[in-house]
């Protein structure tokens, strides 16, 4: 049971991850429209908001556009068939951690709190230390557990692993952050 929660893309069907993935995004665009949250990178959200339709379309690229350079970087790197649907299926489900991290901003006490940190100011920081520790603790929890299952669905997606799959995916990622950030604007 353990092992399937660390790692659950050595039993889990596509077809499956790829249903609750979308389940996942939904929800998470519902989420960050009622919100006010707006996607600005790979990994970043802002307080900008938007219509329902925005959100769901920012969801949208983020993952498509991760699924596809980790589908190229498979191909090109790997000595297996990549098949695409594999590695987005995986993506989006691998996806799941940082949509429940963002229900922290559920929590009328974290939305003030980051609203008011917008300023950038010290003292700000310094009046709500204890609630932005606990916020920066829970998110530290949740990317690792992103990173990781998102290497785990690349690796499981693409037979690439070890040194050759971890430099793969971690230029994959880096080229997709700086490339959503460019794209988001326009969404």
């Amino acid at each position: 049971m353990i092992k399937t929660i660390i790692n659950p893309f050595g039993r889990l069907p596509m077809r499956q991850a790829m249903c609750w993935g979308i389940a996942a995004m939904i929800l998470t665009a519902i989420f960050c429209w009622q919100t006010g949250l707006r996607a600005t990178s790979l990994t970043q959200i802002n307080y900008a908001g938007g219509s329902l339709a925005e959100a769901a379309l920012q969801q949208v690229v983020v993952w498509l556009l991760f699924a596809v350079v980790l589908y190229l970087g498979g191909v090109i790197f790997s000595k297996s068939k990549v098949r695409f649907w594999d590695v987005a299926a995986y993506n989006l489900f691998a996806r799941i951690p940082f949509d429940v991290m963002l229900l922290m901003f559920a929590v009328p006490m974290v939305r003030s709190v980051m609203g008011l940190m917008t300023d950038g100011s010290m003292a700000t920081a310094m009046e709500y230390s204890t609630v932005l520790s606990i916020v920066g603790l829970v998110a530290t929890l949740f990317a690792v557990w992103y990173f990781y299952w998102s290497y785990q669905a690349f690796a499981a997606a693409t037979n690439l692993r070890n040194g050759r799959g971890v430099g793969v995916f971690a230029v994959s990622f880096v080229l997709c952050y700086l490339l959503s950030g460019f794209v988001l604007i326009y969404v």
